[in-house]
């Protein structure tokens, strides 16, 4: 499929069956999801200045494989330019449960062809696309540099950034807000040790662990866990995606994790006069990038809030990677201003704020006006 406008071609992209570059030409499919592995990895490195967010085009592939309750889209802008054909200078994607109301978008240009309107077109077809199949409230979030990194309060937008003035300029409204921060490692694993060694989870609870799949005689009360976060979660003003969570989708999601050689490291609060999980906290860890990790899930059940379990998962839990990945150099970490008991823990085990990510929100159909959402400021667009 291929909309001209503005001197670009959009395509939506095919997906290789695989990336076959034992030969010259390569494959038009595979050129050009290498392409957009290239450009995305680009992008993320020259705001954070390092590879920890680099994504190897094998697992993009993987990640993208349509399942039964999740699609992903690619479409890429080419410039209508006969000295450099098929140069794909911006790509972007819509990523949806297909029977939701709610999808993800996101668009990324090449830094040399910015502000020519590549963003505005590709984010046009990508709404199109996304009203064509019933998704009516787009949502995306990206990274943005922090207004003060000196300051103790609450987390800002710098307005001026890129993004915040290509979201604004479309009618996206700002709907949460979050800290992103990192944790040296391992000479900060001590924190984690000392809340360990002070605040052990007491007489009713115990700490399990488990890395890759979760265990069968935990995985039941674990899918339940993770059914919970959706409506757990601090959203601010983005509208909540309901989920179902089963043992079945659970497996699933693990499947999807090995596809991209990610290994969860996990640690959970077992009840013992229950014998069910109350609580957990998720580190993600990927074969391809052996000196950063990512945070994932921390929640305890809200009947067994007010012991100190948040901090104690995530401090022992932080120990657990220390042991068993000593190559980890960094986690990172993200967290909701509201969110205060994992903030404070997060504080405690000596995180500190190196970006915020911002999560912005539209509606469109009827109106087309922007949705709920407070909005961001006026700028230029890519």
């Amino acid at each position: 499929m291929t909309d001209t406008r503005h001197g670009l071609a959009l395509d939506w992209l095919e997906l290789p069956q695989h990336l076959d570059q034992s030969r010259l030409p390569m494959p038009a499919t595979t050129a050009d999801f290498l392409q957009v592995s290239q450009l995305a990895n680009l992008i993320t490195s020259l705001f954070w200045g390092s590879n920890d967010f680099y994504e190897s085009p094998e697992n993009r592939l993987a990640a993208a494989r349509p399942r039964p309750d999740f699609r992903v889209d690619y479409v890429a802008a080419r410039l209508d330019d006969a000295e450099d054909p098929g140069r794909i200078v911006g790509f972007g994607f819509l990523a949806a449960t297909p029977a939701a109301a709610t999808a993800e978008v996101w668009v990324g240009v090449h830094p040399g062809f910015r502000r020519r309107g590549v963003g505005s077109a590709l984010l046009a077809g990508i709404e199109a696309e996304a009203l064509r199949r019933g998704h009516t409230t787009l949502q995306s979030w990206t990274d943005n540099a922090l207004v003060d990194p000196a300051s103790a309060g609450p987390p800002e937008v710098r307005s001026s950034a890129a993004d915040a003035a290509f979201a604004a300029a479309r009618g996206y409204g700002l709907a949460q807000l979050e800290w992103c921060s990192v944790l040296a490692l391992p000479e900060a694993a001590g924190p984690a040790r000392q809340v360990e060694a002070a605040d052990g989870p007491g007489g009713d609870y115990e700490l399990v662990g488990w890395e890759g799949a979760c265990p069968e005689e935990h995985a039941e009360s674990m899918a339940g866990l993770l059914g919970r976060m959706p409506a757990e979660a601090p959203r601010g003003e983005l509208e909540i995606v309901p989920e179902v969570w089963d043992v079945d989708r659970l497996r699933a999601e693990e499947r999807a994790r090995e596809q991209i050689h990610l290994t969860m490291v996990t640690t959970a609060a077992r009840h013992r006069p229950s014998g069910r999980l109350v609580g957990h906290s998720d580190i993600e860890t990927f074969r391809d990038l052996p000196q950063v990790a990512y945070q994932g899930s921390t929640l305890v059940h809200p009947d067994h809030r007010g012991r100190h379990l948040a901090l104690l998962l995530k401090a022992a839990n932080i120990s657990r990677l220390v042991r068993s990945r000593p190559a980890v150099e960094r986690v990172y970490a993200w967290a909701a201003p509201e969110n205060a008991a994992i903030l404070r823990a997060n504080e405690t085990l000596g995180f500190r704020p190196v970006s915020t990510h911002p999560g912005w929100q539209r509606r469109i159909g009827g109106s087309g006006s922007p949705g709920s959402g407070r909005p961001g400021s006026g700028g230029p667009i890519w």
